[in-house]
């Protein structure tokens, strides 16, 4: 069953937090940008741009490949739909992410921003991968119980 707007909400704005935290600091620090002043900005946009991405279909669509290639409810059937999931989100920040720093923080050239994009990948994935690993069943959890669904 579909999870109803009013619950997409709670649950990104819960599994949203650490993940926007830790691809933040991650991307700042890969730019040797790593302070206060530059995070409060980039970490604000990146909860936003996270929390937008939760109401596309990327659970559907990493659901929907994990289920071609593994049995439901199992370690193998998780990482697969979450190896899409992350990889969605991961794009998504680091394309916006990295034009925020290299463009409007830094002034730089389109050369700068596609060699940052590409070097920022991995870096932003793992991490991001591990995220959504461990804490989206507490943040299921959490948000259902919050909306009582």
């Amino acid at each position: 069953m579909p999870k109803s707007k009013k619950l997409t909400a709670v649950y990104a704005l819960i599994m949203d937090l650490p993940l926007s935290i830790v691809v933040t600091i991650v991307a700042l620090a890969l730019g040797g940008n790593l302070s206060m002043e530059r995070f409060i900005p980039s970490f604000c946009l990146a909860y936003v741009l996270t929390f937008f991405i939760n109401f596309l279909p990327v659970g559907m669509i990493g659901f929907k490949f994990a289920s071609k290639h593994a049995e439901d409810n199992t370690f193998k059937f998780g990482l697969l739909a979450n190896m899409i999931i992350a990889l969605f989100f991961v794009v998504i920040l680091d394309l916006v992410m990295t034009a925020f720093g290299v463009f409007v923080a830094g002034h730089g050239t389109m050369s700068e921003y596609l060699f940052a994009v590409v070097a920022g990948f991995i870096p932003c994935y793992i991490p991001t991968l591990i995220i959504v690993m461990v804490w989206y069943p507490v943040a299921d959890k959490a948000s259902r119980a919050i909306c009582h669904e």
